[in-house]
Formats: structure tokens, sequence, C-alpha cells
């Protein structure tokens, strides 16, 4: 059986969460397995690279923590955490050395290094930009997510329209290269094709989707789109295992969209089971998407050859979910 953690807003964050809920898949569909961790607002979770361990945004009061799960246990023991530069860390990435943590609404990307037993040491490295785009939403830098591997590591920035590449040197990120989106796209979310090694960035704000290239000097090689209606906001963005197909989210028309990797066009739309989708996963052939606002847990079957989504059970009631993270351990 496969264990999915749900990240949530708590009331500190508008939501009716009490932290970090376990779900189990089984035969007979989606089980509630109880809260992990009573926690202030963990929207964004990922594993860490040492076994066992789970980082979480506390977006409400500025933080990363880390929890540690023991062996098959739906309990995750709080291990400490640090507070963070700005307000609201919507989104967390980890290399095997460091924590990239994006503050949302004040605009910095800290770095925090990671122990050897997975501890998130001090704060060691804010990243900054400046600018603005043509929306109301892009007063300033909003970082929404960030993308790090080997010595590089790449920042989505809502705020700016930008996509900043940064490289490590003598200890330090500096900044290698800026890629300048088309106004008003709002770049939240990077995927990575598990097959081509491609990167797609969604742009929240006009639900865009790019295919990026050109190694540290990124360029956009190919853009499309996701069939977003006037006034949707685009979240989550994920490639199936072929990488053949890309699926996200539309807040406002709630629907689910899959889209051609290799057109970058839409092929299917469908209700997402709930209101205001957020975060997405993929385990196996199967897509899992959190309604935030509904707090329902929705499960859809993808098929093989067109990679269509057909939504199977009932959606679970869950409290506000924000971010899905599969475990296999």
């Amino acid at each position: 059986m496969t264990l999915i953690w749900a990240g949530a807003y708590t009331a500190s964050m508008g939501g009716f969460s009490r932290g970090i809920s376990a779900v189990r898949l089984t035969e007979k569909g989606l089980q509630f397995a109880g809260i992990g961790a009573v926690t202030s607002s963990p929207s964004y979770i990922i594993h860490s690279p040492v076994e066992g361990m789970i980082y979480a945004v506390d977006e409400a009061n500025g933080r990363v923590e880390a929890f540690l799960r023991k062996g098959k246990s739906t309990a995750l023991i709080p291990m400490g955490g640090q507070p963070t530069s700005g307000t609201e860390p919507c989104h967390l990435a980890a290399t095997p050395e460091w924590l990239y943590a994006a503050n949302y609404r004040s605009g910095q990307v800290d770095v925090f290094p990671i122990g050897a037993d997975g501890k998130i040491g001090a704060l060691h490295q804010s990243l900054t930009s400046s600018g603005k785009g043509p929306k109301p939403e892009q007063d300033g830098p909003h970082p929404h997510s960030t993308l790090a591997f080997g010595d590089t590591a790449i920042t989505a920035d809502l705020g700016t329209d930008r996509v900043n590449v940064y490289r490590w040197a003598d200890g330090r990120l500096g900044l290698e290269s800026s890629l300048e989106l088309p106004a008003g796209t709002g770049p939240r979310d990077l995927a990575v094709s598990p097959t081509a090694g491609k990167v797609y960035l969604l742009g929240e704000l006009g639900g865009s989707i790019f295919a990026l290239g050109g190694g540290r000097n990124l360029q956009v090689v190919q853009s499309g789109g996701s069939g977003a209606a006037p006034g949707d906001h685009a979240a989550g963005l994920v490639v199936d295992p072929t990488g053949r197909f890309l699926y996200t989210a539309l807040r406002g028309s709630n629907r689910i969209v899959a889209v051609d990797a290799k057109t970058l066009e839409p092929i299917a739309d469908l209700p997402s089971g709930g209101d205001t989708p957020r975060g997405l996963c993929i385990v196996g052939n199967l897509l899992f998407v959190a309604n935030q606002n509904s707090g329902t847990l929705a499960a859809f079957q993808l098929d093989p050859q067109s990679g269509i989504p057909m939504m199977v059970g009932t959606p679970l009631f869950i409290d506000s979910p924000t971010c899905l993270l599969p475990d296999f351990s």
C-alpha cells in the first residue's frame, strides 16, 4: 500500500487542517490514515535526501521544519527547523547538501544547509531579485518554486515574469542568467521530464506552459497553453512516467487538464473533483488532485495510450489539502 502525505493550510492561513495528514492508497480506494503531525500551515512538503525525513514550510510563521518518519508509522516526529528570512514560504527543494525555500510574499529564496542527520542548519544565503509585472499579483518579486540539481538552482518568480538561474561558486550562489517571459505570465511551477530531461514551466496567471532549454543560459524552446478560462489561476505541474503527457489544474473553473508534452497543447480536461485544485501527484497510472477549498482528494486513472484522465471512486474528504507527497518507504 502506498502512503500519501497531504500538506495543508491550517486556520492560521485560512484553512481548516491540523497539519500534515496521511492517506493510504488501498485496493478499496483512498483511506484517511490519521494526522501525521500537528503543525502550522505545512502548505508544501518534500522528502529529504536523508531517508525517513520530511521537510515542510510553515507558511504562516515563516519557518521551515523537519519531521522524521520511523519505519512504517504514520506519525511524524518533529526534528526542529529554522526561521526564514522572509514571509509566506510556499515551496521547498532539496539537494543532498542544501534546502531551498521560496518566500512568496517578501520575495527571497533562502538557502539552508542540510546536516548528515537531515536536520536543517542556520540560514546560509538569501537570493534576492527586483522588478514587477503588469498584473495586480505582480507588485514585486514573488518567487514560487525552485528546481535544484548539482551546482545549479533555477527559480520561477511569479511577480517579475522571470526564471533566474544561479550557480554555486566559492560557497555562494551567484546569478548566472535570467530568462524573461511574456508580460503577465506569472511563472509558478517547474517540472522535469523523467525521460527527455526537458524542463517545463507553468505560468499561473495565463495558464501558459513552456519547454525550456539552453542549459544555464535558459531559453524558451516551445510554448503552449492549458486552455485556461478568464479568471483561472493555474496550479501544479506534473509529468507522467513516460514523459508523453503533462497535467495541471485550473483554479476558478476547477478543472484538470491533460497536455501533450510534444505539442504543449491540451488534449482533455475534466472537473477536478472539488473546489480550488492545487497540488497534484502521480502514483503509477493514477493522478491525485488536492482540492484545497472543498477539502477533497480526488483520484484519476490515466489512459496509457491517450493520457486522458478519468475519475475513479469517490473523492476523499480531507482537511484543506494543498500539496501531495507519495511515500513508498
